[in-house]
């Protein structure tokens, strides 16, 4: 008899503890773990798990708690495939999310489309993931290189520079960011001139012949959304040879970098989604949260690209408390058209194509910063979302009318 009790009792708690592990709702983080970005895959999921930390000490999402499964893509479409298949498969991922790299969205579309996850991301930039290569499954929480783009043509539009030398990372989100602006260019400022146009490996060492043509050229501003290691040499070296132009990038303001750029920074200017120095009531909110926490760390204040990770699993709780269920059909059907407070403004999920709108931050680089013992970015200038958003008959999406 005690044995039978015994066994029934193993039966109870192992099947308990089956039921207490499917309680929990699991999102697959993917983003590079090592190696050279690793500086970025780690703020990444400090800005996601500060949010699912939140969310899960005020009951979590339809009284399920949040877990985040951390793998490393290492920035190889092929590794991150592999990973996402194994947690979807094997550790029961309902929803993945990754913040780097175009390639690696486009090679895991169809794997999320197979196994119906929604896949999100506030840092992947390349506007055809929301137009021409558009899937339901898929919602970008973040800017892309369209709308970047024109909110940094209005800004220029107010400048006197009319010479543009484009400098980008040779692969797909590269190419992007340089069409893009040429087209944004085109379209808001016709009398400006691109004297120049140069695509460079991934953590190139050596960018002295490229500052050496940009040089030469007399351009007055230098646009790139190189990122990382690569934006920080080229910014380094640019000064070292003497380069005076501008560098304007959707990449400079984020604290690992600009403190590894230091003073070759300043008057240089950054378009951002988030920054430390909107005084929203909510981002004073976020930034005291944050800074209780974090005041002892390398990170004390928020800023890119925890905001924008922190802000992208909000609005994801948002919509599937919207939708009651966890079914991604009626989460897609929630989310699309939904608005929402976020940090720094009210941001909206466009149906069509699940692009987000939003405000966006133009800020220049400063000597001195109140967040950081490093030239930071300044007090923005706003660009409001109807201004930098395209317009749905533009986006290439079939959805969009």
């Amino acid at each position: 008899m005690q044995r039978i009790v015994v066994i029934a009792l193993a039966i109870v708690f192992g099947l308990s503890g089956q039921v207490w592990g499917a309680e929990t709702i699991n999102i697959l983080h993917l983003d590079p773990f090592s190696g050279p970005f690793k500086e970025l895959g780690d703020r990444h999921n400090m800005g996601l798990q500060f949010a699912v930390d939140e969310i899960n000490a005020s009951g979590g999402v339809l009284g399920r708690q949040i877990k985040l499964l951390k793998e490393d893509s290492q920035v190889k479409p092929d590794v991150a495939v592999r990973k996402a298949t194994k947690s979807i498969m094997q550790d029961d991922a309902k929803f993945v999310v990754n913040n780097i790299s175009t390639a690696i969205v486009a090679a895991l579309a169809p794997v999320v489309q197979e196994h119906k996850i929604i896949h999100f991301s506030s840092s992947t930039y390349t506007a055809s993931l929301t137009g021409k290569d558009f899937h339901k499954y898929f919602f970008r929480t973040g800017y892309n290189t369209e709308i970047f783009s024109r909110a940094f043509a209005a800004y220029f539009k107010t400048q006197p520079w009319r010479k543009f030398y484009i400098v980008n990372q040779d692969f797909i989100f590269g190419h992007a960011v340089a069409d893009d602006f040429k087209a944004a260019l085109k379209k808001e400022l016709p009398d400006a001139e691109i004297v120049g146009e140069d695509f460079h490996p991934m953590a190139t060492k050596d960018f002295g012949p490229y500052i050496t043509k940009i040089i030469s050229s007399k351009a007055e501003v230098v646009y790139t959304g190189d990122w990382g290691i690569d934006l920080e040499v080229l910014m380094k070296q640019a000064r070292q040879m003497g380069l005076k132009a501008v560098f304007a990038s959707n990449q400079l303001d984020e604290p690992s970098v600009l403190a590894n750029i230091g003073p070759a920074g300043v008057g240089s200017m950054a378009i951002s989604m988030y920054l430390p120095t909107v005084e929203t009531k909510e981002n004073k909110a976020f930034r005291e949260k944050w800074h209780a926490k974090f005041k002892d760390s390398r990170l004390p204040w928020p800023a890119n690209p925890v905001g924008y990770s922190y802000d992208s699993v909000m609005f994801f709780a948002q919509a599937v408390k919207k939708a009651c269920s966890l079914d991604p059909e009626a989460i897609i059907k929630a989310w699309e058209g939904l608005e929402y407070n976020a940090t720094c403004g009210k941001v909206l999920m466009r149906a069509c194509d699940h692009q987000m709108l939003q405000p966006l931050f133009l800020s220049k680089i400063e000597a001195k910063s109140a967040f950081f013992p490093f030239p930071f970015n300044g007090k923005p200038v706003v660009i409001p979302r109807e201004v930098a958003a395209v317009p749905p008959a533009e986006t290439g999406n079939p959805r969009c009318k």
